[in-house]
């Protein structure tokens, strides 16, 4: 059996409200050439039963489970390894997407094969829009740290080869900022990258939640991460960072 042309992982930790409209919005969408790893990071309400239930006739569909909660970098990780897709995609358990979301991607990569990441536009937490645009490698280190690109996980496309070939993961050991930590990485080994801005994403922001991050626990996370980029990264993005 050929693998996929997209992998999407979906990490999920009691997600009793919202996991039946992100695995739904995944069955329904407009291409068909995809898996979706669902990673179950040891709920304790009825998340399991629900995944099961719903993709019970779809063999495209595949639930890795955990033996104890370990974090949702642990599960994208876990998502990642298991994936076999020429493009990888993360879609949170609490969000959900447009029918044409991975047919969106797959058109932005037709029309410039030279990219190495596309992004879309979404809908809720901190969308910043901007015209249709190809990024260079400092415009898209720019537009993650603050800009149109943003340093979220779920509104990207990236090339698996790339995060194979370099080893990439999400840092298991902060669980703030810890994606856009990986999209720094990422950025590393990207030229080109596409912006493509119609929203195909939505982001169910949860205010109480996302709350308890702004102010002081934000500002110390961040500068936690810029360290950690400014002992590994390449010279363009180090250069961007010594600015911060």
């Amino acid at each position: 059996m050929s693998a996929p042309l997209f992998s999407v992982v979906v990490p999920a930790y009691n997600q009793h409200k919202f996991i039946n409209s992100c695995l739904t919005s995944l069955r329904q969408q407009t291409i068909t050439d995809f898996e979706v790893i669902v990673v179950d990071d040891c709920s304790t309400d009825d998340t399991a039963a629900q995944i099961a239930t719903l993709i019970k006739d779809d063999d495209r569909f595949h639930v890795i489970t955990h033996t104890h909660n370990r974090g949702v970098s642990a599960a994208r990780n876990s998502g990642m390894a298991a994936a076999t897709g020429q493009y990888l995609c993360f879609v949170d358990g609490d969000d959900w997407v447009e029918p044409n979301f991975l047919e969106y991607f797959l058109q932005a990569y037709q029309a410039a094969p030279k990219s190495q990441l596309v992004v879309c536009g979404h809908y809720g937490y901190l969308s910043v829009p901007g015209p249709q645009k190809t990024y260079d490698q400092k415009e898209l280190i720019a537009n993650i740290n603050f800009g149109t690109v943003g340093g979220f996980s779920w509104n990207k496309c990236f090339v698996r080869a790339i995060i194979t070939a370099h080893h990439l993961k999400f840092n298991e050991e902060i669980d703030f900022l810890e994606d856009q930590l990986f999209a720094f990485q990422y950025a590393n080994y990207v030229q080109s990258t596409a912006y493509m801005p119609e929203k195909t994403y939505h982001y169910r922001w949860r205010f109480r939640s996302n709350l308890s991050h702004i102010g002081i626990p934000f500002f110390a996370a961040r500068r936690k991460m810029i360290k950690l980029l400014k002992q590994e990264s390449k010279q363009t993005l180090r250069e961007d960072l010594n600015n911060q």
